[in-house]
């Protein structure tokens, strides 16, 4: 193989996923903490309807319907709060995609969180709130809640309840 033959195989395998990468990223940057940015890929469309779906008892329709988020709703809280979380957000986002276009990546069963739901997303909102801390049920536990050693997410059910 000749080394124009090895240079273009090196962009065409390299450089050119990396630069289409780079600039979905940047084109989505801000787009990608919008509801409707979820919302756009077919994938979702069974989460949002629940979250818009003025009957439904999860956790995220509350939240939407007595706007307790008022925009962001998916990304405030599916992001974390750390130095790189809203970076790692939007590139979780974008595996979402990869995944689902390729299949590659995609979990058995549709899709799942990466990771286990840190409480630190629910605390940046809750935890200076008077009700939330001075409630005797969240007091017996709060130790265990801010080590991230007892998820928010086992007392407050059901988060989502999709239908699709």
């Amino acid at each position: 193989m000749s080394t124009t033959e090895k240079l273009l195989l090196a962009l065409v395998l390299g450089v050119a996923p990396v630069l289409f990468g780079l600039a979905v990223f940047a084109l989505s940057f801000n787009r990608a903490e919008r509801l409707g940015f979820c919302a756009s890929c077919h994938t979702m469309t069974p989460w949002v309807a629940d979250l818009k779906n003025p009957n439904s008892s999860s956790l995220a329709s509350k939240h939407y319907r007595n706007r307790w988020i008022v925009t962001n709703q998916c990304y405030t809280c599916h992001v974390n709060y750390e130095f790189m979380g809203p970076i790692n957000a939007k590139l979780d986002g974008m595996r979402h995609v990869v995944a689902y276009y390729t299949g590659i990546g995609m979990p058995p069963g549709g899709i799942k969180v990466y990771e286990p739901f840190p409480n630190g997303n629910c605390l940046r909102c809750h935890g200076a709130a008077q009700n939330f801390n001075q409630s005797p049920t969240h007091a017996a536990v709060m130790q265990q809640v801010k080590a991230n050693q007892l998820s928010c997410t086992v007392c407050h059910q059901p988060i989502h309840t999709p239908q699709g």
